[in-house]
């Protein structure tokens, strides 16, 4: 299996790579193993408009554009695993409601607000994101016995390792499964599944953060492909060490999760390729003083000196901003 992760900041080119990619496999082969373009959920509809803006291409039937949620059930379908009884985001929230009504005696800080309207649909939201995170109750618990001298951190902690806990046993209990449990029930099975190639190619792209739990999914999937590409919007291949408030710290961290996902992979063959900054295209193609913003965000360097001839306040405004004056 090839994987490539593809770098380059924003406007360098790296949709217009995978569409492209994406159209020559169709017109190659209009029948064969599936192509996979992974998306985030707002986007799936305008790439599929994308893909077909080119007049040589009709139209498909190997290509699945999905997102992350449409992703899981695809693969439990591919494999002819029989679709899990799923609790929808509603009766999730009507679950918690109920075990914050039983267990509350048992809460050290929500005691209070377990009876607060919409407090269901908030610890809902942080479960999810615990979930996502592939945090579990006795990890919880683990920190917060090490935060002792901070009793509100630990007291939290417990509550939200209590009532995820207590949900967690409710779903198995009932034979349940959740939308992020699914992410869990989808790449446990393509990991049992013999590692074949059933996938011709997978792309995702668009995403500025991948979740433990989805590079799980990913790398679970990767087994059944030909050749994955990633896009991660980096200027360059992360080398340093950077601050967790760096603006870029979020994209690093899921790369460096992802390269190291499939650097595990049993025959993987891993390659990083990096984009160039295309001064002409993307949002700042007609602000230079925007683009030097862009491109020197993380490293700050001063603004050129205009040349010789040139008035500076010319200099730092784009063709547009000057027409408008």
């Amino acid at each position: 299996m090839r994987a490539r992760f593809l770098l380059g900041p924003a406007g360098s080119g790296k949709t217009h790579r995978c569409l492209g990619e994406i159209r020559a496999a169709l017109q190659a082969a209009p029948d064969g193993p599936p192509l996979v373009l992974l998306a985030p959920k707002q986007m799936t509809y305008q790439l599929e408009r994308q893909v077909l803006a080119d007049e040589t291409l009709p139209g498909y039937t190997r290509l699945q554009v999905l997102s992350f949620e449409r992703l899981a059930f695809w693969m439990l379908e591919q494999l002819g695993e029989p679709e899990p009884r799923l609790l929808d985001a509603e009766g999730r929230v009507m679950v918690l409601r109920a075990l914050l009504a039983r267990k509350r005696p048992q809460l050290q800080l929500f005691r209070a607000s377990a009876r607060l309207t919409g407090f269901a649909q908030e610890l809902s939201d942080v479960l999810a994101e615990l979930q996502s995170h592939q945090v579990t109750p006795a990890q919880l618990r683990a920190v917060a016995a090490h935060l002792g001298e901070t009793p509100g951190i630990a007291a939290k902690l417990h509550d939200f390792a209590l009532l995820l806990e207590e949900y967690l046993a409710w779903l198995d209990a009932r034979g349940l499964q959740d939308a992020q449990n699914l992410f869990d029930v989808a790449a446990a099975a393509f990991r049992r599944a013999p590692a074949e190639s059933r996938i011709a190619g997978l792309w995702a792209d668009g995403f500025a953060e991948f979740a433990p739990q989805e590079v799980a999914v990913l790398a679970a999937l990767a087994r059944h492909c030909e050749q994955a590409t990633l896009t991660f919007c980096l200027d360059h291949e992360p080398k340093e060490q950077v601050s967790w408030l760096s603006t870029w710290a979020v994209v690093r961290h899921s790369y460096e999760r992802c390269k190291t996902a499939f650097a595990g992979l049993p025959g993987c063959q891993l390659t990083v390729e990096t984009l160039a900054r295309q001064p002409t295209m993307g949002r700042f193609a007609g602000s230079q003083v925007l683009q030097h913003l862009e491109a020197a965000w993380a490293e700050p360097v001063a603004f050129p000196k205009p040349r010789s001839g040139v008035s500076a306040e010319r200099s730092h405004l784009g063709e547009s901003e000057s027409a408008a004056l």
